[in-house]
């Protein structure tokens, strides 16, 4: 079950920045990770403020988002939450295979050999 959560200061780890661009040309950015305190796959609402250099964001829902280590592949809690917005086939197509039109993707690279 999805649902919304609300306003939260977040440790984010395992996680990476999902870029949207969309045909009508609107655009987003959004963290996708494992959030330590509550213990459950996050993605965000955009992505309002980010400083990849203190390792820091915030969205449009007011949450503050603290990133711990590198980038890279999403947690699986966090890829089930985006398969489930977006659909299984469409995320695996547009992240996992060389079939992407570029509507979704991610800001750092990700290691897919094993995909």
């Amino acid at each position: 079950m999805l649902f919304g959560l609300p306003r939260a200061d977040i440790q984010l780890v395992d996680w990476n920045i999902i870029c949207l661009n969309l045909p009508s040309g609107e655009t987003g950015e959004f963290f996708i990770g494992y959030s330590l305190k509550d213990q459950l796959g996050r993605f965000s609402t955009p992505i309002v403020e980010y400083d990849d250099t203190n390792c820091f964001g915030k969205t449009q829902s007011g949450s503050v988002y603290t990133l711990i280590g590198p980038p890279g592949h999403p947690c699986i809690d966090g890829m089930y939450v985006l398969d489930e917005l977006f659909g299984k086939e469409h995320i695996q197509r547009e992240l996992f295979s060389k079939k992407a039109s570029g509507i979704v993707r991610f800001k750092y690279p990700v290691d897919t050999s094993s995909e």
